[in-house]
């Protein structure tokens, strides 16, 4: 009778030449995404057996998703270590954390598209949907945290080194929306900006400088756009409640 193989875990301890071959996949995706996964030319140049991954992996879709996954918990972590770090202010450390993010875009193109674009790799939503969702889920709540924790820093008027709740600081809903609209004004000036979009691609190659600029200002107006409306709940919240 045969033995059916199971499907291989999702968990990040497949060893060291699944971890090369994951490493060497996620550089190949980041500048030029799937077109430039050659399974069998990555496997020859790490001195490896392509059937690893079959193996490990299963397929190069799911081979690929990992990689992805990878990349993008590892950007999440950076960017928490950055933002934990001593900042004279929570502005500082939020342009910081921003400019850290695009930077991560224009060397991860390809990477950063697919995770806005998933399909191109999943079209049917199996493995980023499915087997990879409470991974996908955990890192997008650690980096919404890393913004909230600028953002309550505004609020309070001081830099924080630690998550609000760590701190035992009170929850002020309104500072949630205010971090969803930062979340997504990040990752869309990211990607217009350094990313994969056509037209800002264009754009860069013709005119650098401008694009250097609608950065610079782009962050500068997403910040004061923050700032302005943490002042605005400060000052409603302490007529309703006292001094913050």
């Amino acid at each position: 009778m045969s033995t059916r193989r199971t499907k291989p875990s999702s968990s990040r301890g497949y060893g060291a030449a699944s971890d090369l071959i994951l490493a060497a996949v996620g550089e190949a995706l980041a500048m030029q995404g799937p077109a430039a996964v050659n399974v069998g030319e990555i496997c020859s140049q790490l001195g490896v057996s392509p059937s690893l991954v079959n193996y490990h992996f299963g397929s190069r879709e799911r081979l690929m998703a990992l990689a992805v996954v990878r990349e993008a918990e590892k950007l999440v972590e950076d960017m928490a270590t950055l933002t934990y770090a001593p900042w004279d202010s929570p502005e500082d450390q939020l342009i910081a954390r921003i400019k850290f993010r695009m930077e991560w875009t224009q060397n991860h193109p390809g990477i950063d598209s697919m995770m806005n674009y998933s399909h191109i790799i999943d079209p049917v939503g199996e493995i980023l949907q499915g087997e990879l969702e409470a991974r996908i889920a955990a890192f997008t709540l650690a980096d919404a945290t890393g913004l909230h924790t600028s953002v309550y820093g505004m609020y309070l008027g001081r830099a924080l080194e630690r998550p609000a709740h760590e701190l035992g600081l009170e929850d002020v809903p309104e500072l949630a929306a205010i971090t969803g609209f930062l979340s997504l004004g990040c990752i869309g000036l990211a990607t217009w900006m350094t990313g994969q979009h056509p037209a800002s691609r264009a754009l860069g190659f013709e005119r650098p400088e401008t694009m250097l600029f609608l950065a610079d200002s782009s962050i500068e107006r997403l910040v004061r756009t923050v700032r302005t409306e943490v002042e605005e709940i400060r000052e409603r919240r302490a007529g309703q409640y006292g001094k913050v």
